[in-house]
């Protein structure tokens, strides 16, 4: 068995190591939640593309276009 001041150490290096592993994951926390909020504006940029290109050519055109006279 090691001596008081053997355990001493060991113990606050095990103390650094579990709060460098919580300092890693709440930064890899942070990254996740910017990544799913850029990725929730990029879906709504894309919707909102999606519907004014929508409204810029009508559905009864698209299907059937018109027919010039003659």
């Amino acid at each position: 068995m090691g001596t008081p001041r053997d355990l001493k150490v060991q113990m606050a290096a095990e103390t650094r190591a579990r709060e460098r592993a919580q300092a890693v994951a709440k930064l890899q926390a942070t990254r996740a939640d910017k990544a799913e909020a850029a990725l929730a504006q990029a879906l709504a940029e894309r919707d909102a593309w999606r519907e004014r290109a929508l409204a810029a050519s009508p559905l009864d055109e698209r299907l059937d276009p018109p027919v010039q006279p003659d």
